[in-house]
């Protein structure tokens, strides 16, 4: 054998005495897996939100007539005196005007929150029941059936119980306010002001 060749030889076999395994295909590495699973609690608090108007205007339609009562006799004494059986009295002046109008104020409150029962307590109040235009005074009745709250689910009265559906804007509970107005002490026209109602919203 050539001294090349011998030399070629004797080179591979050092390169596989040092490195045994060159021959063979590498082992992948093994993998490592483990899992953690993690519980959420939340808690929410109570909430409640109340739209409302803070100022309301209420326009009466305009009304005025004449009354035609026919034809009436005077017997005129030649002092002045003049004297009829068909005088105008609080009988025959009646017109259909009570002197006491019960209105629905409707979609006038909304709510929507949160509470442990999912439901929410309104009451509605008067601050001021009189309105006035100098001395001509309109008066809002108090108490159960003259001034009430009600909902949109048939639940009416001073104070009611009623749902609360989430913080969904489109999902509150919506509400009507029916007062009564006595204008026995109503003496002008235009505009009275003071009469003022609150409500009040809270959780249960």
């Amino acid at each position: 054998m050539a001294k090349s060749a011998f030399t070629f030889v004797a080179f591979c076999m050092s390169i596989f005495l040092l490195n045994p395994h060159s021959s063979k295909a590498e082992s992948p590495a093994k993998t490592q897996s483990v899992v953690g699973s993690t519980n959420i609690s939340i808690v929410l608090p109570d909430l409640i939100i109340l739209h409302y108007y803070s100022g309301l205007t209420l326009n009466f339609e305009e009304f005025s007539s004449a009354e035609d009562r026919g034809s009436a006799d005077f017997d005129v004494q030649w002092n002045g005196d003049a004297e009829s059986t068909s005088q105008l009295n609080d009988e025959n002046t009646e017109i259909d005007l009570p002197d006491r109008v019960s209105l629905q104020l409707p979609n006038v409150w909304a709510i929507r929150g949160l509470s442990p029962s999912g439901n929410a307590k309104v009451s509605i109040s008067l601050n001021n029941n009189v309105l006035t235009s100098g001395s001509s005074r309109i008066i809002i009745e108090e108490g159960e059936g003259n001034i009430q709250i009600e909902d949109n689910a048939g639940h009416s009265g001073t104070t009611i119980n009623t749902s609360l559906k989430g913080i969904t804007s489109s999902e509150a509970t919506i509400g009507n306010v029916r007062i009564t107005l006595n204008f026995s002490e109503t003496t002008k026209a235009g505009l009275h002001t003071g009469g003022q109602y609150k409500i009040t919203a809270e959780t249960i």
